[in-house]
């Protein structure tokens, strides 16, 4: 299989590769100052072979040998994007997870998924209609996040975050549990397999943190109000259109490399049909993990990470092809991002590349961006770029 930056998310569950509520007052210093920033050189195409595999058992007992410090930075500075072993999510974990993900796709109705469906001031729930850098994605998804009184209903006051809040039922009996309609179980393994990649997340950035020559300890401010992480639950439906060939992906990085497609100006519709499942784009958060198989997962660098290494690792550029016809095909992505009040800025390097911000702020003009086409850029972390 050969992978594009942007990486192309494989066929199957078994190859999974890969907010809100507005805040009062930011403060001025903390938004950006836009600049029009040249677009960054398109990569070469990987393949398997360029793509690290760690062995992260020791950091996951925060054991921090040498080695496997220093290979974590190797493959955060370049591609940015790698598969991890020995993660310790146990294997049931993710099959329940699966089989609920796969359940809510196949079993509930168009009704029952508008019952969950996201608004503009709550992120979380169920879409069909995700915008990437001013394109409409080509799925369906489920968002779930992190719910800090599980002890209580889903729209408990407590739980009514910047993102919003977890949607289920308004069923008495089914609001402790956010559960969507007919689907027993399916609270428990998604909130399962949401605390297990938390979890591995968490390691790995102490691990990340030592890689650049910080207390393991030192991002662990940013998470200090509660990390607002939240999982996405993709499903790309089987395309009908004739457009889809094996060769095709090898046509689009020709198109790409070559500037033939504006990003931000060219429908997915306007392409000749929607290649792309979802567009060329940056993870926002610190990291991305996405799960593989029960003995792989892949991680990728995000925009805040970049910003905290002071541009030593890299968010890569990725993009995922719409489904070939007659195919259907899952992704979960678990996007682990720091507490709604968390000042994001350099905390490695000597002369800071990137001015402070907000991350609630950036959390709620990401959000903006993806539920519509606002009719300007998202906002990117070269907004904050310093002269």
């Amino acid at each position: 299989m050969g992978v594009a930056l942007g990486f192309q998310a494989p066929g199957g569950m078994a190859r999974l590769a890969c907010v809100v509520a507005s805040i009062a007052a930011a403060q001025a210093s903390l938004q950006p100052k836009h600049r029009s920033a040249p677009p960054p050189p398109r990569p070469e195409a990987l393949t398997d072979d360029d793509i690290p595999v760690l062995d992260i058992a020791r950091l996951m007992r925060g054991e921090y040998d040498e080695t496997d410090v220093r290979a974590l930075g190797r493959a955060c500075a370049s591609p940015g994007f790698f598969h991890v072993v020995n993660h310790g999510v146990p294997a049931a974990v993710i099959a329940n997870f699966e089989a609920a993900m796969r359940d809510f796709f196949a079993r509930q109705t168009p009704e029952q998924k508008r019952r969950v469906k996201r608004t503009a001031t709550n992120s979380r729930g169920y879409a069909d209609d995700e915008f990437t850098k001013r394109t409409r994605d080509v799925k369906e998804m489920y968002d779930y996040g992190h719910r800090p009184r599980r002890d209580l209903p889903p729209d408990a006051p407590e739980n009514v975050v910047l993102d919003g809040h977890n949607q289920g039922s308004k069923r008495v009996i089914q609001r402790r549990f956010n559960l969507p309609d007919g689907l027993p179980g399916f609270a428990g393994a998604v909130e399962a397999y949401y605390d297990a990649c938390a979890r591995v997340c968490d390691g790995l950035l102490r691990g990340v943190a030592a890689s650049l020559d910080l207390d393991p300890g030192a991002f662990d401010g940013l998470f200090g109000g509660g990390h607002t992480s939240y999982l996405r639950m993709n499903y790309y439906p089987p395309h009908a259109g004739a457009r889809f060939a094996a060769a095709d992906a090898n046509l689009d990085d020709e198109r790409l490399a070559a500037g033939a497609e504006d990003d931000q100006a060219t429908p997915l519709e306007a392409l000749g049909g929607p290649r792309l499942g979802v567009n060329r784009h940056f993870d926002a958060g610190c990291l991305t993990l996405l799960y593989q198989d029960p003995s792989c997962s892949a991680l990728q660098v995000g925009d805040m990470l970049q910003v905290l290494s002071n541009g030593a690792y890299r968010a890569p550029e990725h993009r995922v092809l719409a489904s070939a016809p007659g195919a259907e095909r899952f992704s979960a992505p678990f996007f682990y991002n720091p507490a709604y009040d968390a000042e994001v800025r350099p905390l490695a390097g000597n002369a800071p590349r990137y001015g402070p911000f907000s991350y609630g702020y950036w959390r709620r003009r990401r959000f903006e961006g993806d539920f519509a086409d606002e009719g300007k850029p998202e906002i990117q972390i070269s907004d904050y770029l310093l002269e």
